[in-house]
C-alpha cells in the first residue's frame, strides 16, 4: 500500500478475524514515548477542554417536516399529502408560536424549551449544489459551490493547532469517527487528522504486547521504505488503540435507545467522561434521502436522533461533563418545498441544530418564506439567509466553543475558511461569529487577521421584543458611535455616542418604538466600522 492511500484513508479501527483491526494513516511517525514536545503539543490542543459532537444527517434533511412553520398556510397548500397537522406535531416552541417540531422529535422540544438547543433557521449557501455527493464535499470542505479542495475544515483547523502533525502525534487522537472510512471533513494536506472506528475497542482487540519488528536499513530499497512505513504505522496503531482500551472504563448513566446511533453517542459519552481529550466526534444518521415514502422514512429518524440525542445530553449532564460538550448537525442540503406525491426532491436551504448546556437557547432567523413570489425567486427552492452561510457557523464554533480567541484565533479561522497557499476557499472573507454560546466573548470579522481588534456580538435575545442587549469589545479607548438603522441605511436610534475604554462593553436597551422587521445595528470607531443584523418580532 502506497503511502498516499494512507494519506487519504486515515485511521481505521474496525473487528477482523485473526488481524489487529486497526490503520493509521498519515506520514511515518515514530515518537511513540512521550517527550517534552508531545507533552507540549497535548496541552495546546486548546486553552479549554470543550469537545464538539458532530452528526452528519446524511442525504439531505427535509427541514420543512422537521422543524414545521405550521403558522403559514402556504405550507398546507404546497403539501397536501406530505405536510404535517397538529396531531402530528409537537406543542409549538415555548417562544416562537409558530414552529413546532415532528412529533417523534419530543426530545428535542425539551432541549430547546430548557434553553439548550439554538435553532438557525435557512442555513445554507450561495449557487448551492443539489448533488448528494457534491453537496456533501461542499460542506465538509466548507468551500464556495465552484471551489473544489481536498482537505476539510476540520483537517485545517486540527493542523493550525498542531503544526508538528503528524511526525509529533498526540497520544489521544484529535477526532474520532464512526464508521468504516475516515471523512474528508478530517483531511488536511499533512494527511487524516483523525481515527474511524467501527466501535470502541474492548482489551480483546489489541495482542497483549507490541511487535518487535527488524531495525531498517541503513541503505533501504524503496520496496522496504514502504515496508517501514506500514510497520511504522502499525506500531502507532497498536499505541493508539492501546491508549483507548486502557481508558478509566465509565459506564452510562442513562439507558439509550437501541439505535446505532444511540450507541455511538453513549460511547462517545463514555470516553468524554473517562477523561479522553479528543476533541471532534463525528456520527452519521442516514438516510434522508426522501424522495418518496417521505412520511414514514424521516419520521423513523427523526424519532431516532431526537432520542439518542436528549439521551446523550441527559448522560452527560449525569457525568459532570456538558459544559464542555457541544452537538452541532449539518446535512448536505435540505428539500423543496413542495412536495413530489409522497417525498421531496433535492432542495436548498434548511434548519440546522447547536445543542449543549452553554448555547443561548433561541430561534436565530426568520422562518422560511413560502410564499409564491419567493419561491419564484429562489427556483421553487427556500433561499438561504446569507447571514446563516453555513462557513458562518463554523467560524461560530470555532471562535465560541473550539479556539482560546485572541489575535491567533482569528488568524486560524481567517486560514481555514478562507486562504490556501495554493489559492483561496472562499471569496467571501468576512466569516462572522453569531454569538450563540454563552461564553462567547468576541467576534471574527474582516479579512485582515492582523486587524481584528474590533469585535461586535450578535444582540441577545435576536429576534427581540422589548428588551436586548449589544456585547462588544474595542481594542483602543476612543469615541464610539452605535446606532440602529433601517435596512436601507436610515438611522432610527442612537445607543451609544461618546469616548469609552478599552475592552469588553455591554449595551441593553429597549426596542419597544420599533415595529416588528429586520434592522441593522453599526459600531463605529475613528478606524473601524461593524454591522450585524436585529430582528425584531412580536
Amino acid at each position: 500500500m502506497k503511502r498516499r492511500d494512507f494519506l487519504k484513508n486515515g485511521l481505521k479501527i474496525g473487528v477482523a478475524a485473526n488481524a489487529l483491526p486497526v490503520m493509521l494513516g498519515g506520514m511515518p511517525v515514530r515518537a511513540l514515548g512521550r517527550s517534552p514536545l508531545r507533552s507540549a503539543l497535548e496541552s495546546s490542543l486548546s486553552s479549554n477542554n470543550n469537545a464538539l459532537v458532530i452528526i452528519q444527517l446524511q442525504g439531505g434533511n427535509d427541514g420543512l417536516n422537521c422543524l414545521v412553520p405550521f403558522g403559514d398556510p402556504n405550507y398546507a397548500a404546497l403539501r397536501p399529502t406530505l405536510g404535517l397537522s397538529s396531531s402530528s406535531l409537537t406543542a409549538p416552541l415555548p417562544d416562537h408560536n409558530t414552529l413546532a417540531f415532528h412529533s417523534g422529535m419530543d426530545g428535542f422540544l425539551q432541549l430547546y424549551s430548557a434553553g439548550k438547543m439554538a435553532i438557525l433557521q435557512n442555513v445554507g449557501y450561495s449557487n448551492p449544489s443539489l448533488s448528494h455527493f457534491r453537496g456533501t464535499d461542499i460542506w465538509n470542505t466548507a468551500t464556495d459551490s465552484n471551489v473544489f479542495a481536498s482537505t476539510g475544515w476540520i483537517g485545517r483547523l486540527l493542523l493550525e493547532q498542531n503544526p508538528g502533525f503528524p511526525q509529533t502525534l498526540p497520544p489521544q487522537p484529535l477526532a474520532l469517527q464512526f464508521g468504516s472510512g475516515l471523512s474528508n471533513l478530517f483531511l488536511s494536506k499533512n494527511g487524516g487528522m483523525g481515527i474511524a472506528i467501527s466501535r470502541v475497542p474492548s482489551p480483546g482487540d489489541l495482542r497483549t504486547s507490541l511487535h518487535n519488528y527488524d531495525a531498517i536499513p541503513q541503505n533501504p530499497t524503496t520496496q522496504y521504505n514502504e515496508l517501514a512505513y506500514v510497520r511504522i504505522i502499525q506500531e502507532e496503531t497498536e499505541v493508539y488503540t492501546k491508549n483507548i482500551i486502557q481508558r478509566n472504563v465509565t459506564t452510562n448513566k442513562v439507558t439509550y435507545p437501541t439505535s446505532n446511533l444511540a450507541t455511538q453517542l453513549a460511547s462517545i459519552a463514555q470516553l468524554i467522561a473517562s477523561g479522553f481529550q479528543t476533541k471532534i466526534y463525528l456520527v452519521t444518521q442516514g438516510s434522508y434521502d426522501t424522495h418518496s415514502n417521505e412520511l414514514n422514512a424521516q419520521g423513523q429518524l427523526l424519532t431516532d436522533l431526537s432520542a439518542a440525542v436528549a439521551a446523550f445530553q441527559q448522560d452527560i449532564e449525569a457525568f459532570g461533563v456538558a459544559d464542555q460538550v457541544a452537538i452541532m448537525t449539518y446535512s448536505e442540503f435540505g428539500r423543496r418545498p413542495k412536495e413530489n406525491g409522497s417525498g421531496t426532491d433535492h432542495g436548498t436551504a434548511a434548519p440546522h441544530f447547536v445543542i449543549g448546556t452553554q448555547v443561548k437557547g433561541m430561534v436565530y432567523g426568520n422562518d422560511p418564506k413560502l410564499d409564491a413570489a419567493t419561491l419564484t425567486a429562489g427556483g421553487g427552492n427556500l433561499i438561504f439567509d446569507p447571514q446563516h452561510d453555513f462557513r458562518n457557523v463554523y467560524a461560530t464554533v470555532m471562535n465560541e466553543w473550539l479556539l482560546a480567541g485572541g489575535s491567533q484565533n482569528t488568524a486560524d479561522i481567517h486560514s481555514v475558511l478562507t486562504s490556501d497557499p495554493n489559492g483561496t476557499y472562499s471569496a467571501n472573507s468576512t466569516w462572522q461569529s453569531l454569538g450563540i454560546f454563552k461564553s462567547s466573548s468576541q467576534q471574527y470579522v474582516g479579512s485582515d487577521p492582523e486587524a481584528m481588534g474590533l469585535m461586535l456580538l450578535q444582540n441577545y435575545p435576536n429576534p427581540a421584543s422589548s428588551q436586548t442587549q449589544i456585547q462588544y469589545t474595542l481594542d483602543q479607548p476612543g469615541t464610539v458611535e452605535l446606532g440602529i438603522y433601517t435596512t436601507s441605511g436610515a438611522e432610527l436610534m442612537r445607543v451609544v455616542d461618546g469616548r469609552q475604554s478599552a475592552g469588553p462593553h455591554t449595551v441593553s436597551f429597549n426596542v419597544n418604538s420599533l415595529p416588528s422587521g429586520s434592522y441593522i445595528y453599526r459600531l463605529k470607531t475613528i478606524s473601524q466600522t461593524v454591522a450585524r443584523q436585529m430582528i425584531v418580532e412580536r
